[in-house]
């Protein structure tokens, strides 16, 4: 797929997600619509496929009446009506057979997801590590247990998590990291970092997942605070990743929420991504404490059981999530003049929270909603449903603008970081 047509179909899904009719018809009746009606992206995921996944129930009817395929099967061989009878949208399953999608059959693989056949279940792993094109990447990150550096995969553009090959014989990280891509495997949302494939078998350990050019929520926030409607379409994008990773019978918590793990795609939405820390727990109640102690995440923006080593269950991420909301409106992080170690035992031992700034301007509800969050008690913390719920009412109360409005806001923060990792690359 030309970069032409990977921007195209970018666009259509920025539509379909947003359920923006009116868009997608201008987006159809280009000299492309006839390919994009039908498009593929990496995932060989459908313009269907994504308005299924965010239930936009306008989009499937125009995509459909327009002559989209109604039974198209992405990677993992899920067809638009298995994915809407795994979420319970039962109008779009309507809208699917109506328009001729075949009733999927009650075959059950991995997470319980109803599938038309089983897919190949190595489909993902990588043999040949030279797949993986390097020249010219730069460099993203990097940390202790490796990097992670922009690369070409077939042709396209992707970033690539190396385990450094000193470590590729300590038995523990090695497990960690199989741990990371057992997860991954299993997940697939609009707001969470896709994963592509994995190097398993060979040194150095590689994991690929999909590349996103805007840089973190953190480095963006280092310019201050976001502004209001900015945040709130931000808030709505974590909590919407987060709320399906806690949706049951799988359990993920992610355990390590904050702004240098919410990465900005093309399109200015935000995905949850870093699932180095997350655990996967099966479950028949998802309101059960599970048996997860330790220190686990970052300990500025860690939940006060956590660091306490007390039994602990999702809402540990709602914790985290209220201290990057503040982090988000303030334009600083939480207790910032304090050591993080600091910052944790202050909020654990003495049940301290960062002061709202007196000049800070937060849209109605939004200092509630935050204080509820990060709530010394667990149990009264609300769930990413009510969460989402609750931020959507704000959005309505406040002037809405298309994120879009702030593509030159976001442009700056890239160039910068871009120059600053030059700069790291010289020296």
């Amino acid at each position: 797929m030309g970069k032409g047509r990977e921007r195209a179909l970018a666009q259509v899904h920025w539509a379909v997600i947003n359920d923006d009719v009116e868009a997608l018809k201008k987006l159809l009746e280009r000299e492309e619509g006839a390919w994009l009606i039908n498009g593929a992206d990496y995932d060989k995921r459908t313009p269907l496929h994504v308005a299924v996944s965010n239930n936009s129930l306008m989009s499937a009817q125009l995509l459909l009446s327009a002559g989209a395929a109604s039974d198209p099967l992405d990677r993992w061989c899920n067809s638009p009506l298995a994915n809407a009878q795994k979420l319970g949208f039962s109008s779009m399953a309507r809208l699917l057979k109506r328009y001729g999608a075949e009733p999927v059959a009650e075959n059950r693989w991995g997470d319980g997801a109803l599938i038309t056949k089983p897919p190949q279940s190595w489909s993902w792993r990588i043999s040949d590590p030279s797949e993986i094109d390097f020249e010219g990447g730069k460099l993203i990150g990097s940390g202790a247990f490796g990097e992670i550096r922009q690369a070409n995969w077939w042709g396209t553009t992707v970033a690539v998590k190396t385990i450094r090959a000193s470590l590729s014989q300590d038995r523990a990280v090695v497990k960690d990291f199989i741990g990371e891509v057992e997860l991954l495997v299993q997940l697939r949302h609009p707001n969470i970092v896709q994963f592509l494939a994995a190097v398993t078998t060979k040194k150095p350990l590689m994991l690929v997942t999909e590349y996103l050019p805007g840089g973190d929520l953190h480095a963006l926030i280092q310019k201050g605070p976001l502004p209001t409607d900015l945040a709130v379409a931000f808030a709505l994008d974590i909590a919407r990743g987060i709320a399906y990773l806690h949706g049951g019978p799988n359990v993920v918590i992610h355990r390590d929420i904050k702004p240098r793990n919410l990465i900005i795609d093309e399109n200015n939405v935000l995905k949850v991504g870093d699932f180095g820390l997350s655990k996967l727990v099966k479950v028949t109640n998802v309101h059960d404490v599970y048996k997860l102690t330790g220190e686990t995440g970052s300990y500025r923006y860690m939940a006060p059981e956590v660091f306490l080593k007390e039994d602990y269950n999702t809402k540990v991420d709602v914790f985290s999530f209220a201290m990057v909301l503040y982090e988000m409106f303030e334009g600083a992080a939480p207790f910032n003049s304090e050591e993080s170690y600091e910052a944790a035992y202050m909020v654990a031992r003495f049940n301290k929270r960062p002061e709202f700034g007196s000049r800070t301007y937060y849209p109605e509800g939004m200092r509630e909603l935050i204080t509820r969050c990060w709530s010394e008690f667990a149990v009264k913390r609300p769930d990413f449903d009510y969460i989402i719920e609750e931020l959507e009412k704000i959005q309505e109360r406040s002037p809405r603008q298309d994120r879009h409005c702030f593509r030159h806001l976001l442009q700056r923060i890239r160039c910068n970081t871009r120059m600053r990792s030059a700069t790291w690359l010289r020296n």
